[in-house]
């Protein structure tokens, strides 16, 4: 795969990866921490998206929901992974 021809999946992936290592250093940085002002600001997070709702038919239950927790060290990873994608190519 050369620099300049990256796929979207691949971009996706890179990105997808960088949110899940943020979510990782937010759950590492929650026990190292002390409580206070910015400890707060690292593991606030935001959900986005809807909540599970249920469809009941009689004969059949559907359950559907999708949420995503923003959290300030998700968009970290996003972002450091977006420069590695951005400047080493």
């Amino acid at each position: 795969m050369s620099s300049n021809n990256r796929t979207f999946k691949f971009i996706f992936l890179i990105l997808f990866f960088g949110v899940i290592i943020g979510t990782v250093l937010s759950m590492l940085l929650s026990f190292m921490l002390p409580d206070g002002v910015v400890k707060d600001f690292f593991l606030m997070y935001q959900d986005m998206g809807w909540q599970r709702t249920t469809l009941n038919l009689g004969v059949v239950k559907i359950t559907t929901g999708f949420v995503f927790s923003i959290s300030v060290c998700s968009i970290m990873g996003l972002f450091t992974a977006w420069y590695f994608l951005r400047y080493f190519r």
